[in-house]
């Protein structure tokens, strides 16, 4: 049962959370916004696409900001609760340090929780922001391409295209083809048309005007052809399930490239450190609320921001042993699971301390300022 103080704190501790949140996301995903945006806009993605891409990669961005918004508002509420002198009153009715503690305790077991549902809703089945972009290929064709870039969105195929002066013509095409490797084509074109055939799952390129350049195969000598049409046709069926592939290896897959390098294929090694470490932005996110409460009453002594920047180095502390991981990982001395576990044992720690030390030494000699009055 809640009392009216739980109450009261749980509310103090929602206001510059729920702020701090939307801070820090309109932080996160104005970049992401703006590609969005050039979706609909450059490429004629209709919203409603755009909108499930954005409700996709949504969760990946909550997993960051979760930890660090109630970081802010564990710092900032009792920041302001101990510059008010309302802990002091708190203390002077009866309730001491341990009493407060509850309230914080529900707050940060709840927002552990939705970091722990955002970590795996942002797994590898959602996949990233440029791999659903390329999904979309079947129903606007030009989405993954870019004017004046070497787009590199078909499999096995680079295309650079100097303008696009609608959704679908080309102009000034380079092909680069090695869907055939024995047999690698460079094909040059002044102008061009995509098409896309949903009932045939293929993508095709009218090309006009222009010159195919190949080696010919087991001979040194270089062929060249010349055409005024000239169609190349994509599957896209088979590029759509290799596409799946990398919208990030699954925890087995992962597990499967370390066991078959015997452990020394680096980049699985710190896949499965994010893969973990996902996971545990959860217990990270508990580990902050929970610190934040000793660090906001003793800054709040001080000054009012002095526990907002108590705040930032928290988090950049947290982030630096996260990279820190990384490279223990990489000189071969801890394993994925380890370097995922190195910063939420370190911080771990360090809370304890925090608590321990408001809660036997600073608290008494700031609950002793209420006797002290006249």
């Amino acid at each position: 049962m809640l009392t009216r103080l739980d109450r009261y704190i749980i509310k103090e501790l929602s206001g510059p959370f729920f702020l701090g949140m939307f801070i820090l996301l309109f932080i996160l995903i104005s970049q992401q916004i703006l590609k969005l945006m050039e979706l609909v806009i450059d490429k004629g993605v209709d919203l409603l696409s755009v909108g499930e891409l954005f409700l996709q990669v949504l969760p990946s961005f909550f997993v960051i900001t979760l930890p660090m918004a109630v970081t802010m508002a564990s710092v900032t509420t009792f920041n302001r609760l101990s510059a008010d002198n309302e802990i002091i009153a708190l203390h002077a009715a009866g309730m001491g340090f341990w009493r407060l503690f509850k309230p914080v305790l529900i707050f940060a077991v709840l927002i552990s929780l939705l970091t722990l549902w955002m970590g795996w809703m942002a797994g590898p089945r959602k996949g990233s922001l440029k791999n659903l972009a390329v999904k979309l290929l079947m129903q606007r064709a030009s989405v993954g391409l870019e004017e004046g870039q070497f787009n590199g969105i078909f499999s096995n195929m680079m295309i650079y295209v100097e303008s696009m002066p609608t959704f679908s013509e080309m102009k000034g095409v380079f092909i680069f083809d090695q869907r055939k490797p024995d047999n690698a084509v460079v094909i040059v074109a002044k102008e061009g048309i995509l098409m896309s055939d949903q009932a045939t799952q293929t993508i095709g390129l009218h090309l006009v005007d222009g010159s195919l350049h190949q080696k010919v195969p087991d001979s040194d000598r270089y062929q060249k052809m010349t055409f005024s049409n000239y169609d190349v046709n994509i599957d896209f069926s088979q590029m759509a399930q290799q596409q799946r592939g990398t919208d990030g290896p699954s925890l087995a897959d992962i597990q499967r490239r370390i066991s078959e390098s015997n452990g020394e294929d680096l980049q699985a090694l710190r896949l499965l450190s994010r893969y973990y470490r996902r996971f545990l932005f959860a217990v990270a996110a508990f580990i902050f609320c929970m610190m934040g409460m000793p660090l906001g009453i003793v800054s709040g002594r001080i000054t009012r921001v002095g526990g907002f920047a108590a705040g930032i180095v928290m988090i950049t502390l947290y982030y630096m042993l996260m990279t820190l991981g990384d490279a223990l990982i990489a000189a071969r001395i801890v394993s994925p699971l380890a370097a995922a576990l190195l910063p939420v044992f370190v911080m771990s720690l360090f809370c304890i301390y925090l608590l321990k030390k408001i809660a036997t030494h600073v608290s008494p000699t700031l609950f002793g300022i209420a006797s002290k009055r006249p």
